[in-house]
């Protein structure tokens, strides 16, 4: 039996049929330098999310309904309903940063950046 090797299109669509996702709630998406934190539920995931300095941190609303990623004095981002995203967040500092939805009180969620 002789194997060929699969084509990048054809390695998505495998990873698609087996149900695995770069979305996954437990894990933020990352592109280079850019962390994704996802809204499911009005529930900010991953929480806390870890990020190196310099890097950036942004918000996908994947709820029907408008949210905000705020820290008072460093950011406030409202993230309309439907996968609309906020505006990229970079995170110059080390340290916890808390931030939460204003006009949801339940909602919070933390940034670790590790220098």
């Amino acid at each position: 039996m002789r194997f060929r090797p699969l084509g990048l299109a054809a390695v998505a669509a495998l990873i698609s049929a087996l149900g695995c996702s770069s979305s996954n709630p437990t894990t933020p998406s990352s592109n280079g330098s850019l962390v994704t934190v996802q809204i499911n539920n009005s529930v900010y995931a991953p929480n806390p999310v870890t990020v190196k300095v310099g890097q950036q941190v942004n918000w996908k609303n994947n709820d029907s309904i408008t949210h905000t990623a705020t820290l008072d004095g460093m950011f406030n981002n409202t993230i309309s309903p439907m996968s609309a995203q906020g505006a990229p967040v970079t995170m110059n500092t080390a340290g916890t940063f808390n931030y939460h939805c204003t006009i949801h009180a339940n909602m919070t969620g933390s940034i670790v950046v590790q220098p």
